[in-house]
């Protein structure tokens, strides 16, 4: 029931002080028929100037299996066209596809494709938004919802949405040597029970 998932908030509390805002809600994955997948803290610590730090700490029902992956879809400006990140690149790296990529700084266009990074970049010629984290995550820039992605068979019956469509994942499950045959090997597994990301947002203006 994965692809039934939605996000349920039951509690937010929401904090003012002198220099920004902190909010913290009590929410969880949940399906249809099913217990809760997921059961989720989230925190989100806004300052005055725009930066966002955020904290998401989960606990999965571990009757559950592999999660095929964990993170915050956000949707911005479609004038933000140009990505620069740090990570395996300069194709789609998936955590098991690392021996086709290499470690550096790279610059691509929005593409609906998947890199591994410790910083991600998404701007134009005015302004971006920084992801940054002191752990590697996952992240994918494109012009399609992944409902979108799904529910189309040719690449020509795609609508663009009216957003960047813009993903930052604490994991992602490997891809395996088949996607329909042998499982992914362990060590690629994205089975945590206990997990906790953090990651902050940085937005700004070109001199």
């Amino acid at each position: 029931h994965y692809d039934k998932a939605y996000t349920r908030a039951y509690t937010t509390e929401v904090v003012q002080g002198k220099h920004g805002v902190k909010i913290t809600s009590h929410a969880s994955v949940v399906a249809e028929t099913v217990q809760k997948i997921l059961d989720v803290t989230i925190t989100w610590k806004i300052e005055a100037a725009g930066k966002i730090d955020a904290d998401i700490a989960v606990t999965k029902d571990d009757e559950f299996s592999d999660l095929p992956r964990f993170g915050v879809r956000m949707f911005l400006d479609k004038k933000l066209s140009a990505v620069r990140y740090f990570g395996m690149g300069p194709q789609e790296s998936y955590c098991d596809k690392h021996q086709a990529a290499s470690h550096g700084l790279y610059r691509a266009d929005v593409v609906p494709l998947y890199y591994d990074c410790e910083y991600v970049e998404i701007n134009n010629s005015r302004y971006g938004i920084v992801v940054s984290a002191e752990n590697a995550f996952s992240f994918n820039a494109s012009y399609y919802t992944q409902e979108e992605l799904e529910k189309k068979t040719h690449n020509y019956e795609l609508i663009e949405s009216d957003s960047v469509v813009f993903c930052v994942d604490y994991a992602l499950n490997g891809i395996g040597s088949n996607s329909c045959g042998p499982v992914v090997l362990e060590q690629y597994r994205f089975d945590d029970v206990l997990f906790r990301f953090q990651f902050t947002l940085i937005p700004y203006v070109k001199g």
